[in-house]
């Protein structure tokens, strides 16, 4: 899945199970169970469901993994809490459990037939108290002499289903702690083929096939797990979350939105929701959910901050997307310029509520957002501003520059590079930056005095000034046929210091080839006065392309017959100066 963020192991710890039976061991390592008086329905004999329940506790204790509150111990409890043991019925009874720390207790409730024979049918569950889930018993019947004993077998055979359903769930938890997801999915299913009402079994199978990037099964187990439960805020978000790297924005926004109508007032939960949504790849969905606490506190710092970045992030976006579509198109995609401007807004409020304090990158955004909407003159104006509370900070420094720059200051944006270099001696860029811009005016002169200094202390950078020269010189001079400014440039790039063979090979050879083309049209008068000016250009040519390297390969240039060519010129030149004197 393109762009998916695995969540973390301690994420992941945070949404496992929390396993019935097996939470916290009671009682020398056994865990305890609720058993309460069996409820009689339709006048049933009550001694059926009271000699039931304590036949069943008497079974319970002969498991080595749990065992049963005795019914003076319920009674006392009940006390306790002002309820009598013969009003606990299975609602109070989970209530009480819950109280006491009782990870599972077993309800039941029966009727009573007297017509051939006496019987008695019986419907039981067992509910895990920690999740509220309840795993339903197959309804029974049992008809008179040792009833209570054959109703008491009958629940307690059925429990073991129950803990094997837990063993699985339990295996499952396991395995995806350690990450094992095959493993853990099988368990789970294990799991969940006994008990497929097991909502937490559920969520940790949706959580299971999310991690094996089934993402489509995944929404359908948390689905089924919020048709239960609607609130379960795990399952919301992390549907919210895998809807939203799956490209279904509006599907994702649904999920969160419901999780946020849980808290709809806490701003922190806002803020991290909305920030999951855009780390998914939906930084508008993201602007969208600040949008709601923002219409509630329209001056909070925190979220216009937020919003702020997701605007930015939406910008590049819009942008990359518009050059994509049409890779022709020039200039700023409407959309993206929206929320640029988005950006600036809920940024510069931010600026002005912190003041110093704001953080040099929201800083930093608000100069860009403008450079990119070609504001040239408010991004220096702002730079300038910030340059007063932050004289420091680089990035600033080289933004400044850049708008001075394409706001036709040159000079001025030559000087906000050199203190950028004050500030860092060592910068990767700025120096190549203000090269490139006197390049670009055809101040070569200049370009060279910068570029020399750090060339001569970086070879890497050598490389890179001199390729710039060469770039320049030959787009703007050789491929115009301005042969003299190609000249030029190729000249000053081999004044660099620390420039490799290689690129000095490559400046040879279209140093030479220019001089052999303007000496070609200079000599076609053939008389003695264009002889005399061009043999030595000729000569010049000829020993620059003798020092070429492997270079005129790369340009498919036969040397020999070059080189051949321009030595018949320089015969010819000769000839005519030999003549003429």
């Amino acid at each position: 899945m393109v762009g998916r963020l695995k969540l973390t192991l301690a994420a992941l710890a945070a949404t496992l199970l929390i396993l019935p039976g097996f939470a916290q061991a009671q009682e020398g390592g056994r865990f305890q169970v609720l058993i309460p008086y069996f409820e009689p329905r339709d006048d049933a004999d009550d001694d059926f469901g009271k000699d039931t329940s304590e036949k069943l506790r008497e079974l319970i204790n002969t498991l080595p993994t749990h065992m049963a509150l005795e019914e003076d111990e319920i009674e006392d409890q009940a006390e306790a809490f002002n309820m009598d043991i013969d009003d606990l019925n299975c609602l109070f009874s989970i209530q009480l459990a819950a109280q006491l720390g009782v990870p599972v207790a077993i309800c039941a409730t029966y009727t009573e037939q007297e017509e051939a024979e006496r019987t008695w049918t019986v419907n039981a569950s067992i509910r895990t108290i920690d999740t509220s889930e309840e795993f339903v018993l197959s309804e029974f019947t049992v008809t008179r002499g040792d009833e209570d004993e054959a109703a008491a077998q009958e629940i307690f055979n059925q429990f073991d289903r129950y803990n094997t359903q837990v063993r699985s769930a339990a295996i499952c938890n396991d395995y995806a702690a350690s990450q094992q997801w095959d493993n853990a999915l099988r368990n789970c299913d294990e799991s969940l083929a006994i008990n497929p009402d097991a909502m937490a079994t559920r969520f940790m199978r949706g959580r299971v096939l999310y991690e094996l990037e089934r993402g489509d099964e995944a929404l359908e187990e948390f689905d089924r797990v919020l048709e239960v439960d609607p609130f379960h805020e795990d399952a919301l978000q992390l549907a919210g979350y895998i809807a939203t790297v799956a490209g279904d924005d509006a599907l994702g926004r649904d999920y969160y939105s419901r999780y946020l109508e849980i808290n709809p007032g806490n701003v922190q939960i806002r803020m991290r929701i909305a920030y999951e949504i855009a780390q998914a790849g939906d930084p508008v969905g993201g602007m969208q959910f600040i949008q709601v606490g923002l219409d509630v506190d329209a001056e909070s710092t925190d979220l216009l901050d937020q919003y702020a970045g997701f605007a930015f992030t939406a910008a590049l976006n819009a942008q990359q997307e518009y050059e994509m579509v049409s890779p022709q198109a020039e200039g700023i995609a409407p959309e993206a310029a929206e929320y640029y401007r988005e950006a600036i807004d809920a940024y510069t409020k931010v600026f002005e509520a912190r003041g110093a304090e704001t953080q040099p990158d929201r800083l930093r955004n608000i100069v860009a957002a403008h450079i990119q909407l070609e504001e040239f003159t408010e991004a220096i104006s702002l730079s300038e501003r910030i340059l007063e509370v932050q004289p420091e900070e680089e990035r600033i420094w080289s933004l400044y520059a850049d708008a001075l720059q394409r706001g036709e200051r040159l000079d001025d944006a030559i000087a906000a590079l050199g203190r950028l270099r004050e500030i860092n001696p060592e910068h990767p860029t700025a120096a190549l930056r203000q090269g490139n811009w006197l390049i670009q005016a055809s101040r070569l002169e200049d370009a060279v005095g910068v570029l020399s200094e750090v060339a001569a202390g970086n070879p890497d950078q050598a490389r890179q000034a001199a390729t710039m020269i060469f770039n320049e010189a030959y787009q703007n001079g050789y491929q115009q046929d301005d042969f003299a400014y190609s000249i030029s440039g190729m000249t000053a790039a081999k004044q660099l210091p620390n420039v490799p063979p290689e690129v000095v090979h490559q400046l040879n050879f279209w140093h030479g080839f220019s001089i052999h083309r303007a000496a070609t049209a200079a000599q076609e008068a053939q008389t003695l006065e264009t002889a005399t000016a061009t043999l030595p250009r000729f000569q010049q040519a000829l020993a620059l392309l003798n020092d070429t390297g492997e270079y005129p390969s790369s340009v498919n240039v036969d040397l020999s017959q070059l080189t051949t060519n321009i030595g018949t010129y320089i015969e010819i030149q000769e000839a005519i100066i030999q003549r003429g004197r």
